[in-house]
């Protein structure tokens, strides 16, 4: 494992085997990138907002909503 800021290599072992260093993954829901942002997780919440906020004015047409 690298260190992106300091440039420093780290090996990191688990019982006795060394663990495999990956470019993301899925924690609690997120995708979380090597550098610790993922901009595909947040254009998928984006999507996601933005479907439920059609629905919701779909359903209140007579309720107007800040834009």
């Amino acid at each position: 494992m690298v260190n992106i800021t300091t440039n420093i290599s780290a090996d990191i072992t688990m019982n006795s085997k060394e663990l495999e260093e990956v470019t993301s993954y899925k924690y609690l829901g997120a995708t979380l990138s090597k550098y610790g942002i993922s901009t595909a997780e947040v254009r998928i919440r984006i999507v996601m907002a933005t479907a439920v906020e059609a629905i919701i004015r779909k359903k209140n047409k007579h309720v107007l909503m800040p834009s």
